[in-house]
């Protein structure tokens, strides 16, 4: 299960050279939400690691009954103006931290539609990449749902090795680590989003338009933690706010500061 960022990047490479798995297929859902920086450094992945990478985006079925399947895409076919989120919202109501109907019909339904033709002949795992200092995120329902995390399990790995790693690779996803993912997600912290609206104030449009559109009385907006609609969103973007940082650029500097020095005529040589 390849997310598009760099832990589950690392976790590919290390599953490529991990001998204890057999006949793995890499696969990433594409919800046409990403930004062109997260569609390119898949892309990457999938040539250097030479993953084989399999893309994959929902394909939702109008139909009342009939559940969501999967179609095949590429690098180049992938969606990029949300083509695959906008055929849910049609069907389902606005997604939401209590109700992550996203989550469900563009990840979890496509790959595990995907997955069917391969249960007669193995016994299928899904691999995910949560690191160790994230093990909160695991699911109550691994075993059940087989269900295995390399980073926590095998090799406990945290953000700083992470991105120390990616430092020293010849690539690396050229984006700040509060802009992976769906460009402009719910589940992000208020202060995350703010700063991406504040960066990008285009971002906002597509979120804007399916909230105004798809709106009910029973979920009227995305965000139905704080009860900030995208309008608001916007609208407190142009106001002060202490704006998000990569913590790991962050580190890097202030390492920088310290190690700073001028050369000097008494200096030694």
């Amino acid at each position: 299960m390849f997310s598009g960022g760099r832990t589950s990047a690392f976790m590919a490479k290390f599953i490529k050279e991990y001998e204890a798995f057999d006949n793995v297929i890499y696969i990433y859902l594409n919800t046409g939400k990403e930004l062109e920086e997260t569609l390119i450094f898949v892309n990457q992945c999938d040539k250097i690691f030479e993953l084989n990478l399999v893309w994959l985006e929902a394909k939702v079925n109008s139909q009342k009954g009939k559940g969501t399947i999967y179609k095949v895409v590429n690098f180049k076919t992938a969606s990029r103006k949300g083509e695959p989120f906008y055929d849910m919202l049609k069907k389902f109501p606005l997604p939401n931290f209590a109700a992550s109907n996203c989550t469900r019909e563009l990840k979890k339904r496509p790959i595990d539609a995907y997955l069917r033709q391969f249960k007669k002949q193995y016994k299928v795992f899904k691999l995910i990449g949560i690191r160790a200092d994230e093990q909160h995120r695991k699911s109550l329902n691994a075993g059940p749902d087989k269900i295995i995390y390399p980073l926590c399990d095998i090799i406990k790995v945290d953000n700083n090795f992470i991105r120390s790693w990616w430092s020293k690779q010849s690539f690396d996803l050229n984006l700040k680590d509060y802009q992976n993912n769906c460009d402009l997600c719910f589940k992000k912290s208020l202060n995350k989003r703010l700063t991406i609206v504040k960066e990008n104030p285009k971002i906002a449009d597509w979120w804007l338009d399916m909230e105004n559109k798809f709106s009910t009385d029973k979920t009227p907006r995305f965000d139905l933690r704080t009860n900030i609609s995208i309008a608001d969103l916007v609208s407190l973007s142009k106001r002060p706010f202490k704006k998000a940082v990569d913590l790991f650029e962050l580190s890097q500097n202030q390492i920088d500061l310290f190690e700073f020095e001028t050369d000097c005529y008494c200096k030694s040589s």
